[in-house]
């Protein structure tokens, strides 16, 4: 099964911070660790149902924790070649209907409510897929335990860190691992840990994001060549959103600014920039450009112009060693001395399963947060927005993944004004 998890740097960190293992239950976490999705890590889903858990020690079994209802669903994942690495896979039910004394597992634990699955029609007649449902229910069905936190104790006992110090992306971690009998575990509330261990992609997660951006950039090429004189945002994201549909990916948003269109509708003449922003295997791609319908104005190509300036500077420091802030000083510096004299200088961030994959504090500012140093097989954006209330504005934006001694582009248009029909 494919590993998506940077397991030496994960040991490193953990090294260094004199930590155990990792607990991860925020699905971004949980899928990075594991490399299976929870078919309800949504937006709308629910808390503390799916956790992994990761020893340092690499000879520790690392474990999955999922509801009743998943094991089917890693059986069709496994059969496709994804789904979990992690040999170890405890689920559960709900609590047991008869007295918890009267009811344990083969490891002492509690156990809950057997699962048996759907009905079986005619064993005789099922697909290849469907024989092993039925295994994984009859292997998995009569060890369920009665809640997730009971589970995730189970795993941490088998991996012998039952009296450990573990490092955590949810704060209530260590409450629901004590309410559930581990009252000598140590688990601190880590979030940061995480982010860090996910700058440095694997090659797994390097193909993934290629293929993202190569979607998220034709998806956005689209829209924008279909803008027209009237077309509002939402019809120009609702063709961002199609396509990306269209090429097995997700949109999260397409963005000409936070306000939207100052008169609501496109206008001749008036710059707009695209910045789109979208999923493919729940790694993102972020790709942005300038687009205007008819032949673009003289002050528009100069600015434009300048924008290039400053992506012209990038290229010759995007290498291992520099700073975030260097490289953000010296575009937006490029910038300005080519004449956009109120650019901002451009936000650098790194890109996977988070649109800003660094670590970042809480409550502040989106893209707020520490510095970096540029590293190999670091995937950085460059994102360089410019807007004047009044008169339009433009964007430059592109996805990089750093290299021993440079970069190399995942984006593929080159960066003229994309020109719209009428």
């Amino acid at each position: 099964m494919q590993k998506l998890l940077n397991h030496e740097r994960a040991i490193e960190v953990m090294e260094r911070e004199n930590l155990d293992g990792l607990i991860a239950q925020l699905p971004v976490n949980s899928y990075y660790l594991s490399s299976y999705w929870g078919l309800f890590n949504t937006p709308t889903g629910y808390d503390g149902s799916y956790f992994a858990l990761l020893p340092r020690d690499p000879d520790a079994p690392a474990a999955l924790i999922v509801p009743a209802l998943e094991i089917r669903r890693l059986e069709t994942e496994r059969h496709k070649g994804a789904g979990t690495w992690m040999e170890d896979v405890y689920a559960y039910s709900s609590e047991p209907e008869t007295a918890a004394g009267e009811m344990l597992l083969d490891d002492g634990a509690r156990r809950g409510n057997d699962y048996t699955g759907w009905p079986v029609a005619d064993p005789a007649e099922l697909t290849e897929l469907e024989t092993d449902w039925c295994a994984v229910t009859r292997h998995l069905g009569g060890q369920m335990s009665p809640n997730a936190f009971q589970a995730l104790a189970r795993a941490i006992k088998a991996a012998g860190l039952e009296q450990s110090a573990l490092g955590a992306d949810d704060a209530r971690t260590a409450g629901w691992l004590k309410d559930h009998g581990l009252q000598k575990l140590r688990v601190s509330y880590r979030p940061q840990l995480f982010n860090e261990i996910r700058l440095i992609k694997t090659a797994a997660e390097i193909e993934i994001l290629r293929q993202a951006a190569h979607i998220n950039e034709m998806s956005l090429l689209v829209a924008a060549d279909s803008m027209r004189v009237g077309s509002t945002w939402d019809e120009l994201e609702n063709m961002y959103m199609m396509s990306m549909a269209q090429q097995g990916g997700r949109g999260v948003y397409l963005m000409c600014g936070v306000g939207e269109l100052p008169a609501t509708k496109v206008r001749k003449g008036e710059p707009v920039f695209f910045d789109a922003l979208g999923q493919y295997r729940h790694y993102h791609g972020d790709f942005g450009r300038c687009a205007v319908v008819g032949a673009p104005a003289p002050d528009l190509r100069k600015r434009h112009a300048h924008l290039l300036a400053g992506w012209d500077e990038a290229q010759s420091l995007l290498r291992p060693g520099v700073k975030y802030s260097e490289l953000s000083a010296a575009v937006g510096a490029a910038v300005r001395k080519a004449g956009l004299r109120n650019f901002r200088d451009p936000v650098v961030h790194s890109l996977g399963l988070e649109h800003t994959d660094d670590p970042k504090p809480f409550g502040v500012q989106p893209q707020t947060k520490a510095d970096q140093v540029l590293t190999p097989n670091m995937i950085v954006n460059i994102d360089m927005p410019h807007t004047e209330i009044g008169w339009g504005s433009i964007h430059m934006e592109d996805t990089v993944r750093m290299t021993t001694y440079g970069f190399e582009r995942l984006s593929e248009t080159d960066m003229n004004i994309r020109i719209a029909g009428e």
